[in-house]
């Protein structure tokens, strides 16, 4: 099957299409998902690639985890059941094929990014929703897992080393991390070992994946599902919901921040320390997303060169805001009570 709308349509049984499909935006980010309109509604198609089995794993993982939310009755966009094959959600054309697609249901709506008074106040509407459903989903029998430990300093020294025989722009802001890198690290391997049992969580509940319907909050976008500690997964979210530009920042709303813990606490979302601590998971989703960055830009996982900007871009921001977050910890704690 070739990756196209009519072909997509066809396989799931979509009706026929009205019209080519179209990206859809992400905040100026490269995307693989595009809308699809056809005889029987509107669609979200999603590409990717299944490049190892870490990926099949993570196919199957994010499978799981979402089916028990839409049991659980948690509002998200309603996934199409894939043809075979099919690993999780994904329709596998070919077994030696390692491009595969997903389809759901397409929810209108807006997600709460845009700048602004709405977005401010969509974001402090949203913020009980959000506790909540945290709350919900870290109380799924979904099973758990170890939670994946932060890349070793001695393979982001390798990366810096790559860009810089390269001559690649990315290796300056590369480089600049490593000091931070090393410490964030350091806080979440001590965080790790007294660390409670994790669960499955959505594992990118941002801004940018609330989105609000007119029959209100819906989650979207579960293919970050992870195994994480419930407590340091609500704190992470917490914080970087309180910012506009998807943070987090140094300096978060509290009217954000404390809101969304305790509407998590009063769900019974299971409670943490309110140490530096609590910043485990957030520090730890930081570095994986800024070590895919890093590959990216040096041209890993046949990036393109859209990828590979975007991937600069990333690093580069980290480089300036990282050491800023690290600092800010110990004030943070407040927030938390």
């Amino acid at each position: 099957m070739g990756i196209d709308g009519v072909a997509v349509a066809a396989a799931f049984g979509l009706g026929r299409p009205s019209g080519p499909w179209r990206s859809l935006d992400n905040g100026g980010a490269p995307t693989d998902s595009r809308l699809l309109v056809t005889s029987r509604g509107r669609w979200t198609v999603r590409t990717g690639r299944l490049l190892s089995d870490w990926h099949l794993e993570q196919a199957r993982r994010v499978h799981r985890l979402q089916r028990a939310a839409l049991a659980a009755g948690i509002a998200m966009p309603r996934p199409v059941e894939p043809p075979a094959p099919a690993v999780g959600y994904w329709h596998r054309p070919s077994v030696d094929e390692r491009t595969v697609v997903r389809v759901s249901a397409w929810l209108d709506g807006h997600d709460l990014r845009q700048a602004g008074v709405d977005a401010n106040a969509d974001a402090t509407a949203a913020t009980g929703w959000v506790g909540r459903t945290l709350a919900r989903i870290a109380g799924l029998d979904t099973g758990g897992g170890e939670p994946d430990p932060p890349h070793p300093v001695a393979e982001w020294r390798e990366w810096v080393a790559e860009a810089e025989a390269g001559g690649l722009p990315v290796a300056a802001p590369a480089r600049a991390l490593l000091p931070v890198v090393a410490d964030a690290t350091a806080l979440v391997h001590d965080a790790m070992r007294a660390a409670p049992a994790a669960v499955l969580v959505h594992g990118d509940t941002s801004r940018a994946n609330v989105l609000r319907t007119p029959d209100g909050y819906a989650l979207i976008d579960w293919e970050t599902a992870r195994a994480e500690v419930p407590w340091w997964e609500a704190v992470d979210v917490a914080f970087r919901f309180a910012t506009p530009v998807n943070g987090p920042t140094v300096a978060p709303d509290p009217r954000l921040v404390r809101p969304l813990l305790a509407a998590y606490l009063h769900a019974d979302g299971p409670p943490g320390p309110a140490d530096p601590s609590a910043f485990a998971g957030l520090l730890r989703s930081q570095l994986a997303f800024t070590a895919w960055s890093l590959w990216l830009a040096l041209g890993h996982r046949a990036a393109t060169p859209e990828q590979r900007a975007h991937g600069l871009r990333i690093v580069t921001a980290t480089a300036r805001d990282l050491p800023g977050i690290i600092r800010s910890l110990d004030g943070w704690t407040t927030l938390l009570h």
